[in-house]
């Protein structure tokens, strides 16, 4: 039998993490004006650059500033396992497609004009930030369906115990799977600050903090199918439905910093440093049941299982460090390019093992690559394209670790690419309305895990998400 640690709270953790670039939990799709364009850390015009460029803001005319967006991901994951357990080993395939029909983002921007030696802009931030939304694996995971597995001799010892006898067969082999997974991920950011710029908008700095809350949850409905004694002296087959159900919530501060320069007017550098944002995960049990008919057997099967109530856990968001460049090559034609690294390694993130947590070191550094470009086919249309790489740089030691495998296999940690492709068009003066489209591709990764005497564990991950981004942008 493979050992399967008690790694339920770790498959939630990363079961809806970023599903569109960023890193680990991290979004960096944050508008839909930054899906045709990526580099936005160095863009001085539309509110939303408080996320992406914040010092860029103190650039803008005097008045008040909107941007309102919503994104729509469509996502398509699948796992593949074929492993050597046992004399005929285990083959299976892994799907799920749940869309996200809501990432919204909010922003505003007050521009107040010469204010002293310089420029002054305040902006607010109001949206998601990190997460994914849910995920629904309607025949469970691999780390999920290991779950159910790992607690079967727990199980039957429990039952046995509570029973004062051998009522459920103690040399029997385990047959369970899960029935279905959910999980679902979303961290809320409110955000405020202000730009202030110098020497005829040479320069500008940018201060301001994020107050991020942040909620997960998670849900496995499975059958554990056992041998039971009905006082014949001959073991019978029994089905027990078991759920299990729990979710966890964090609130943390993110100092965010920027700064701006112009070297000339079409020439803009800029820089964003946000602070690592501490989140003390706490976790409550919602449910913990077993249901097959017999009390005896219910009431054992449920204090098996694990009891995540009351356990803490640190999932850190990261440090993030970004810088980049645009340039207007032509009245029409302007260029950008951006460079994101997430300080992984020194965050604080937590990985659950035998239910306790503990710090893990599998990450390097991450890194975004950027390129953008954005011509005016007319005054009033605006096209947008935008490449983007993510390296998420996890180690290769950790990756091939089995308790990762399992605990990450409803949504690995994945390089990808993604293009995004729209169109900003001027409906009146003051107004424009912003339609994107993006394609994600996530390579594919190969791993072989070895599980010991037990045998080995060869999993193949796909992944692909594809996104529909509109938004609308005001100047009072």
């Amino acid at each position: 039998m493979r050992k399967f640690t008690l790694i339920l709270t770790l498959v939630i953790i990363t079961a809806n993490s970023a599903v569109f670039a960023g890193s680990v939990d991290y979004l960096s799709n944050q508008s839909a004006k930054f899906v045709m364009n990526p580099a936005s850390v160095a863009r001085t015009e539309g509110a939303d650059i408080a996320a992406y460029n914040p010092a860029g803001t103190a650039f803008f005319a005097e008045g008040l500033y909107f941007d309102v967006s919503n994104q729509m991901l469509f996502k398509s994951f699948e796992a593949k396992e074929n492993s050597t357990f046992g004399t005929s080993g285990l083959e299976n395939s892994f799907k799920q497609s749940e869309p996200t029909w809501f990432i919204p983002n909010l922003y505003a921007v007050y521009h107040f004009g010469q204010m002293g030696p310089g420029k002054l802009a305040a902006f607010l931030q109001i949206g998601i930030i990190a997460g994914g939304g849910k995920s629904k694996w309607g025949d469970g995971t691999i780390g999920s369906t290991g779950f159910i597995l790992d607690n079967y001799s727990d199980i039957i010892t429990e039952v046995n115990t509570q029973a004062g006898s051998s009522l459920l067969n103690p040399a029997s082999s385990p047959a369970g799977s899960t029935t279905s997974f959910e999980a679902s991920s979303t961290y809320y950011a409110i955000g405020l600050g202000a730009a202030y710029s110098l020497l005829e908008d040479k320069i500008s700095f940018a201060l301001g903090m994020k107050y991020v809350m942040a909620k997960r949850t998670g849900k496995i409905n499975g059958a554990i199918n056992v041998e039971i004694d009905p006082g014949t002296g001959t073991y019978v087959p029994l089905a027990v439905k078991i759920a299990d159900e729990y979710e966890c919530d964090a609130n943390g501060i993110t100092p965010v910093f920027g700064f701006d320069a112009k070297p000339t007017k079409d020439l803009t550098i800029g820089l964003r440093y946000e602070m690592e944002t501490k989140l003390n995960f706490k976790y409550k049990q919602k449910k913990r049941t077993a249901d097959s008919g017999d009390s005896t057997v219910d009431a054992g099967v449920a204090e098996a299982l694990p009891n995540f109530g009351g356990l803490k856990a640190k999932q850190n968001l990261p440090a993030i460090l970004s810088f980049g460049a645009e340039q207007i090559i032509l009245p029409e034609l302007t260029v950008g390019l951006a460079v994101t690294i997430f300080f992984m390694p020194e965050a604080n993130i937590d990985q659950i093992v035998n239910g306790q947590a503990v710090k893990t070191d599998g990450f390097g550094n991450a890194q975004e690559t950027s390129l953008s470009v954005g011509y005016k086919v007319m005054p009033e249309l605006k096209l947008g394209l935008g490449i983007m790489y993510t390296n998420q740089n996890v180690r290769k030691d950790f990756v091939k670790n089995n308790a990762y495998l399992l605990a990450t296999s409803a949504n690995p940690i994945l390089d990808s690419l993604n293009v995004g492709l729209g169109a900003t068009y001027e409906i009146m003066p003051g107004l424009d309305a912003t339609l994107a489209l993006n394609w994600e591709h996530y390579f594919p990764m190969s791993i072989n895990a070895p599980f010991g005497a037990a045998g080995d564990l060869k999993v193949d991950y796909k992944k692909e998400v594809y996104g529909v981004s509109i938004g609308v942008a005001y100047k009072l």
